[in-house]
């Protein structure tokens, strides 16, 4: 089976079932996904045959969209179709899309972003001031525990 072959008869399987506008995206998401492992080297019939039977996938498609009704295309990618999918709905969360790419996010903030990426650098120069602070608090307490061992050390040396 080729990839038009493949896509005609997902297109016919969830015709009547679902939106045309969802049958358009599901149909539009195989296309890509078959073209984009065939770019990485793999044949047509290779990556259909790893997807499987387009009625059987239809079915899971159908349910899906039965269990969680209409979403709009951003969730559905998002919720459907991460490769990698980890956190929690509160805190921190990261996923993947082939479609967008990583979307790393901690609540609502959106890490991977340009505000993201300054808030983080931002954070970063915080530490990093913080911990010299207490470094330079620190460091004549330690020179000078430092200097009486070296004192002591050398008195107890002396007497050998």
């Amino acid at each position: 089976m080729n990839r038009q072959e493949f896509l005609h008869e997902l297109r016919i399987a969830l015709q009547g079932e679902i939106s045309q506008r969802a049958i358009d995206e599901h149909v539009r998401y195989y296309e890509n996904y078959i073209i984009e492992e065939s770019r990485k080297g793999k044949s047509e019939e290779e990556v259909i045959s790893q997807l499987g039977n387009p009625r059987l996938i239809a079915k899971t498609l159908i349910d899906t969209t039965e269990q969680f009704g209409t979403v709009n295309e951003e969730e559905y990618y998002s919720k459907h179709y991460n490769d990698e999918n980890i956190g929690d709905e509160k805190g921190f969360h990261a996923g993947y899309s082939d479609r967008t790419g990583w979307d790393v996010r901690f609540g609502k903030l959106k890490l991977n972003s340009w505000y993201g990426k300054l808030l983080m650098i931002l954070i970063a120069i915080l530490i990093i001031i913080v911990a010299a602070h207490i470094v330079a608090f620190l460091l004549p307490v330690i020179m000078i525990i430092v200097m009486i061992l070296l004192i002591i050390s050398l008195i107890l040396g002396s007497r050998r």
